[in-house]
């Protein structure tokens, strides 16, 4: 058995569709499984998903629920509990060998038949979000961003669920997103993704993947730009097929930017199957309703957004608090 599931709050569920459609296109043997970081709202019509299965966080029997719905915000706690919802997949699935997550705004070009051949010999894959050097200038992104946000892009990693090592991972992993899944990146924390930079030291079986075709990406395309499209595939410059394409940080209301956070890929000549990969997402995203689905609120945060602003504060706040502490030791 072979299960694929992406983590998103009502508001991303345009992109999870686009996600769960091309997956089950393209590898029609995976079971996909949305984790609902929310309650239903009875502003979607979920029979719009029939075709995936659902999964509140509040089915999963999580112990630290009221915890991290209290301290975290939306991005925060999206992350967190994705290997909680890797555990209870596994937990209730004892036929399953290959189980991978994807990220909602993932969409999947290819078979998965690669990365199940890689599981065979390997209990944990990873994805790095560059794989040459950048030199020093005033682009984003640079290679300074990846050691502070993390080497390893967490909308993807897939593990064999058959092996205690995934296991021993997961229970790692989630003890650390759950009572540290913060985003303060100046305190070393970036939410579930920096954590597994330690992962190819800590544990065993671990295979990070190089071609091109996976985990394509806004902050890789200055080394990924030279996609071709023959007999309607999508190859690479290393000759690799196009796996899954990764549209982070897209803004459907501005189609003239890939990704609002980064601007290397605009120093470069970009291939026009670039854009017509982008063109065909946004589509999508507009047949699935984003312009209605993402203005749902989530309603399990409690914890209001931050602003920079106030992040600095708080940061003082939480540094002061920590001296204080130390002191009554």
């Amino acid at each position: 058995m072979k299960i694929a599931f992406t983590i998103c709050s009502n508001n991303y569920l345009a992109q999870a569709k686009i996600l769960g459609d091309s997956l089950l296109m393209t590898n029609p043997d995976y079971k996909f499984y949305i984790g609902l970081c929310d309650e239903f709202s009875e502003e979607i019509d979920y029979t719009f998903f029939k075709d995936f299965e659902i999964i509140r966080l509040s089915e999963i029997g999580l112990s630290y629920f009221k915890e991290i719905t209290e301290k975290y915000d939306i991005i925060e706690l999206n992350t967190c509990i994705k290997p909680s919802y890797f555990k209870y997949l596994i937990s209730k699935n004892d036929n399953l060998s290959t189980i991978i997550y994807f990220d909602p705004d993932i969409k999947i070009f290819n078979l998965l038949d690669s990365i199940e051949k890689e599981l065979e010999t390997n209990d944990i894959l990873l994805t790095p979000h560059i794989l040459h050097p950048i030199g020093v200038d005033q682009l984003f992104p640079s290679e300074n961003l990846f050691l502070n946000y993390g080497i390893y892009n967490l909308g993807f990693i897939a593990l064999n669920a058959k092996n205690n090592n995934s296991i021993d991972l997961l229970n790692w992993w989630e003890d650390k997103t759950m009572k540290m899944g913060y985003n303060r990146v100046c305190e070393g924390l970036f939410v579930d993704q920096l954590w597994i930079n330690l992962v190819p030291i800590f544990f065993d079986k671990v295979k990070v993947m190089k071609e091109y075709g996976f985990n394509v990406a806004p902050w890789n395309l200055h080394e990924r730009n030279e996609i071709k499209k023959i007999n309607n595939q999508y190859y690479m410059k290393d000759k690799s097929k196009l796996v899954f394409f990764h549209f982070s940080a897209y803004d459907f209301k501005n189609t003239k930017l890939l990704s609002k956070h980064y601007n290397r890929y605009l120093q470069i000549n970009l291939t026009q199957e670039v854009f017509e990969i982008y063109s065909q997402y946004h589509q999508s995203l507009i047949k699935n309703n984003i312009e209605n689905l993402s203005k749902v609120k989530c309603f399990l945060i409690k914890k209001p957004k931050i602003n920079k602003g106030e992040k600095f504060k708080y940061f003082i706040l939480n540094l002061f608090e920590t001296i204080q502490n130390t002191f009554k030791k």
